[in-house]
């Protein structure tokens, strides 16, 4: 029988790259970085799109105070040995099939003896699952390597975590803490926010409906929101926000529980995960962006969906009914993303850009409805001067697309409006850092 041809590794020659240590360690956290990044795209190259969660695994190697090493993909495997970080292929080794059959029987008595009921659902192969693509476990995580899940358990195979959820991705049980072990979660629970439900949630709220998170975070378990508070509740953090998800606030900091901030009150005194020196500038306003942009840049887009301005004509009042013959104009609908580039959480403001708007009163108002962190806000009239302000300091996460959209209405008083029969309004939406 033919052999079957054996594949050759794309980055076999490009490996065998070493990291002196001690001067490693003297370098400012964003040098590390740096450097790490570099010596993985000199081996990867085009045949591995490199992400941070790589470039942090091998940072994480590095505080390790015993010898120890990792494997990254294509078999690469990064050794750290005294003061020396070693890149080199080595294949993982084969189980042989002796020990594999009797791992496969202890593991099953292992399953049948456990009272853990929710981990009966779990095999070996469901650990450390990737769900998202960039080879990096997202749930089930095995943090002591002893094939049982720590961290982000899915009991109901939903590729959603169920159980001993972590906090930003720190592989720290902080949320649906399962205390008596019997594959439910009983301690500090997250709660459903989706659909712009925040004003009902108060702590632990999931707005995205992934399973973690995403505001009001109960890191000590009492059941008082912590860190990423949203005030306001329009599904945006306003308080207390945690920038690099150390569990410490950087900005906006309540110190004495009164629901103000008294700390860091002022943006331009934190410094937010500054880049590496050279990678390019503070970032960006353009309606457009660069998909190959780097990401190590701080960078942030608007982007349209059916062009930037916004036109209103022949709006009826929204408590009078349609006049016979009357064609109205059509209700005023602008949808657009804002999307965060790089790999560095960032804060913007949300403005608006008048361009004409001659409507007598105060009458035209607008609703923003927003996702995945971005605000909801009812009732707010159209300015007539540009630069208003809707939303300050809105928090953005690395990597991550807010939807928004305007809806635009002139709202009824139960009266005749004539006054603002035949008006107009012209105008777009903006960011600014």
């Amino acid at each position: 029988m033919r052999k079957k041809e054996q594949k050759i590794n794309p980055i076999l020659g490009r490996d065998d790259k070493n990291v002196d240590l001690i001067k490693f360690n003297i370098k400012s956290e964003q040098e590390q970085y740096a450097e790490i990044e570099k010596v993985l795209k000199d081996i990867y190259q085009e045949d591995l799109e490199l992400n941070k969660k790589h470039i942090y695994k091998v940072i994480r190697l590095t505080c390790n105070p015993k010898n120890d090493y990792i494997f990254l993909p294509y078999n690469l495997k990064v050794t750290k040995d005294k003061l020396s970080l070693k890149f080199k292929i080595e294949p993982k080794k084969q189980i042989g099939k002796n020990w594999l059959v009797f791992s496969i029987w202890l593991f099953i008595f292992a399953l049948a003896a456990a009272t853990y009921a929710g981990f009966a659902y779990l095999s070996v192969a469901d650990l450390n699952k990737d769900i998202d693509g960039d080879g990096i476990p997202d749930i089930n995580i095995d943090i002591n390597k002893d094939n049982i899940a720590d961290i982000n358990i899915d009991i109901d195979g939903d590729k959603k975590p169920d159980l001993n959820i972590d906090y930003k991705g720190n592989r720290k049980a902080r949320f649906n803490i399962d205390t008596d072990l019997d594959g439910v979660a009983d301690k500090n629970l997250v709660n459903t926010a989706t659909g712009g439900k925040c004003s009902l949630c108060k702590i632990n709220c999931d707005i995205n409906g992934d399973g973690w998170p995403d505001l009001n975070f109960d890191i000590d378990g009492d059941g008082t929101a912590d860190l990423d508070i949203d005030v306001d509740a329009d599904c945006s953090p306003d308080l207390n926000l945690d920038l690099n998800g150390d569990e410490i606030c950087d900005l906006f900091c309540d110190t004495d529980g009164d629901g103000k901030c008294d700390n860091k009150c002022d943006k331009s005194e934190v410094q937010i995960e500054e880049p590496p020196k050279g990678s390019g500038g503070s970032g960006s306003t353009g309606a457009v962006g660069n998909p190959d942009i780097e990401t190590s840049t701080p960078y942030i887009v608007i982007r349209y969906t059916d062009g930037e301005t916004i036109s209103v004509s022949g709006l009826l009042p929204n408590d009078q009914e349609l006049v016979p013959g009357y064609i109205p104009g059509e209700i005023p609908i602008k949808e657009f993303t804002v999307e965060n580039l790089s790999d560095y959480p960032m804060l913007y403001t949300l403005r608006w850009k008048v361009l004409s708007n001659n409507f007598v009163t105060n009458n035209l108002k607008y609703n923003v409805i927003g996702s995945n962190g971005a605000p909801n806000i009812n009732d707010l009239t159209i300015p007539k001067t540009t630069g208003t302000i809707i939303k300050e300091n809105i928090y953005i996460p690395p990597r991550v697309i807010q939807k928004y959209r305007i809806e635009i209405y002139l709202q009824g008083t139960g009266e005749p409006q004539n006054e603002d029969q035949g008006r107009t309004f012209m105008g777009s939406l903006e960011i600014a850092i």
